[in-house]
């Protein structure tokens, strides 16, 4: 049920943002603000908690507004979720808008993970293979992990490309059983 509310936020803000054009700004804004509210330690939880009287809520988010450098419109919309008992809903909107947006743009992020780090060529040559795959625009995240020998594996989404020696020894191990 959350991630359904926080979906219709991120939608409902990012709407707005494409109707006046920041809506990569606003995107920004929210991941940045959510990062520092969880950063944040306490207040951040506080914030988030239903305990706390609602006004006491709103002080606390009025304070850490007016240290944040955020636009009008992301400002509203965080006040907005505070007003309405839906602060929790915060990480999981800036990440349900990041995805939305990602969606529209064409882009799917991934991670890559290797047994040894990569220059720039290769992992842009897996990012060449894996855009030709998916059809769209790849945006990866390197992992170096020693375990899997050699080769690749990457996951983007629900897809996972498996060519390390690890699976090959794997497969031949399950053969000879």
């Amino acid at each position: 049920m959350d991630s359904i509310l926080a979906k219709r936020y991120a939608e409902a803000l990012l709407e707005l943002g494409l109707a006046d054009g920041n809506h990569a700004a606003y995107g920004e804004e929210l991941a940045l603000f959510s990062a520092a509210v969880q950063g944040a330690g306490e207040e951040g939880r506080l914030l988030a908690s239903p305990a706390l009287p609602a006004e006491a809520r709103k002080k606390i988010l009025s304070q850490i507004l007016d240290k944040a450098s955020l636009s009008p419109l992301t400002r509203n919309f965080v006040s907005l979720l505070n007003d309405r008992g839906r602060f929790s809903l915060l990480r999981e909107t800036a990440r349900a808008y990041a995805a939305l947006q990602d969606e529209r743009e064409g882009i799917v992020r991934g991670v890559v993970q290797t047994a040894v780090d990569l220059d720039e060529s290769q992992l842009n040559g897996i990012r060449s293979a894996l855009g030709i795959y998916t059809g769209k625009k790849v945006e990866l995240t390197q992992k170096v992990d020693p375990s899997i020998i050699g080769g690749v594996v990457a996951r983007l989404g629900d897809l996972e490309v498996d060519g390390s020696v690890r699976m090959q020894l794997n497969k031949l191990k399950a053969a000879f059983q």
